[in-house]
């Protein structure tokens, strides 16, 4: 079945949309070798307080990866873009991504999203590793590592994943051959949106919703709903001061306190159901993410409530937007798209007989995912904090106090060729950190 939907993907609730694009890349001019203040980056323009209205006014950005797009073409790889009280730094080349991430220390900064931020404090409830800095992000990271990230971890949920997937692909191929000329065209996110949920719904809390099946459950449907309200609302106050939008976006937040209150409520229930299972008796197999942490006790309650709670948030969100970009650069380079089906088609007996080979034996799968998250990476834009150490990459050097510009490198390679070799991303790939609390792919 090949890929022809017109893609249309969100980032934080639907708010970057696409309606068409091209291959990146850069037209910049060469710049002198000099050293110059960190201002002399080059700055997008445009008024960041309108492109705030905008966000409001559109619900979203509807042209904000073309937009992205341009702005790499005119300035180089590198450039500072602010939007409200926000302040970015743009950085392109996977190159100078490995070096900043290189002189990371191992606690590095993150600024949490602030109505996430504004919620918890509220209703004094513990924050996760999505939101939390410093040794107590270092501390819960380490102690969630051995049952989210390890690869033995890994190797437990992928069979329910991979359950999940089959199901997902089956409802879609149905689709297809319902229609008479075998073929389906579609706006295909809200089908990803629901397939992300009930996977990571399924990892996290060893339950299915039912949500790609006709007709799923009023409770599974109003979680969902919960998540959409929580995260468009996120995008329509994160870019605001809070004490701006306290007086100027009263229903904004409102409709944002209130998801999060039904999202809290379902995972509380969830993670309650866990809980008097495991008092009943050590389950004799694997049921998830949360039980493990429960089991192993080496979190307290709240803890575990915090984190799978900002896991089932975050990563609906952090996994959707990657695998619809996916489906994007693979409807717009039909050559790689045929060598990614021939290559499903060669491991599926292998895959099907063990889902845990679906790690090793898809590489080009692997490369895909991991070259997509490059230019459409989910944390693509990451608030400049200054910082003692530098990273020197090919285009420039980024101390705290000023950079240095040298001749620009060539654009980096179109996405097909990115596939064919890895040392495109001179080993960047291996490194590279995918949302806020700063997974390792």
């Amino acid at each position: 079945m090949a890929f022809r939907a017109k893609a249309r993907g969100w980032l934080a609730g639907r708010w970057l949309s696409l309606s068409w694009a091209r291959a990146l890349g850069t037209r910049a001019a060469p710049a002198p070798k000099a050293v110059l203040p960190f201002e002399a980056i080059p700055q997008c323009p445009g008024n960041k307080w309108m492109r705030v209205l905008q966000i409001w006014k559109e619900q979203g950005s509807e042209n904000f990866h073309l937009e992205m797009h341009r702005t790499f073409q005119e300035l180089g790889p590198i450039f500072r873009y602010d939007v409200g009280g926000t302040h970015m730094v743009y950085v392109m080349l996977p190159e100078d991504v490995e070096r900043l991430q290189r002189v990371e220390s191992p606690q590095p900064w993150r600024p949490p999203l602030d109505p996430w931020l504004a919620y918890r404090q509220h209703r004094g409830h513990k924050c996760g590793v999505f939101l939390l800095n410093g040794p107590e992000w270092h501390s819960n990271r380490m102690k969630l590592n051995p049952d989210v990230l390890s690869p033995q971890a890994v190797q437990k949920y992928i069979p329910m994943v991979d359950g999940v997937a089959r199901d997902f692909s089956k409802a879609l191929k149905s689709r297809v051959l319902q229609n008479a000329r075998g073929s389906l065209t579609l706006d295909i996110q809200t089908s990803i949106f629901y397939y992300t949920i009930e996977a990571s719904n399924l990892a996290l809390f060893g339950e299915r919703l039912g949500l790609l099946g006709h007709s799923p459950s009023p409770a599974s449907l109003n979680f969902i709903q919960a998540l959409e309200a929580m995260l468009k609302s996120t995008a329509q106050l994160m870019f605001m001061p809070r004490g701006l939008s306290r007086w100027t976006s009263t229903k904004v937040w409102k409709e944002h306190f209130e998801s999060w209150d039904y999202i809290f409520q379902y995972a509380n229930n969830a993670i309650q159901k866990i809980y008097q299972e495991l008092a009943l008796g050590r389950p004799q197999h694997y049921s998830g993410i949360v039980g493990e942490l429960l089991m192993h006790a080496d979190m307290t309650l709240e803890s575990v409530r915090a984190n799978s709670i900002e896991l089932t948030a975050g990563s609906v969100d952090t996994t959707a937007y990657p695998l619809l970009m996916t489906l994007f650069e693979l409807a717009r380079n039909p050559d790689v798209q045929q060598a990614l089906r021939q290559e499903s088609l060669v491991a599926e007996a292998r895959i099907a007989e063990n889902p845990q080979r679906a790690t090793t034996d898809l590489p080009l799968l692997r490369a895909a995912l991991k070259e997509t998250l490059r230019p459409w990476s989910r944390c693509s834009s990451t608030p400049w904090v200054e910082t003692p150490l530098c990273s020197q990459g090919p285009s420039a050097t980024i101390p705290s106090a000023g950079w240095t510009t040298g001749a620009l490198a060539p654009g980096p390679p179109t996405w097909p060729s990115a596939l064919a070799c890895a040392s495109a991303w001179g080993g960047a790939w291996q490194r590279q950190r995918c949302c806020s609390c700063c997974t390792m792919c």
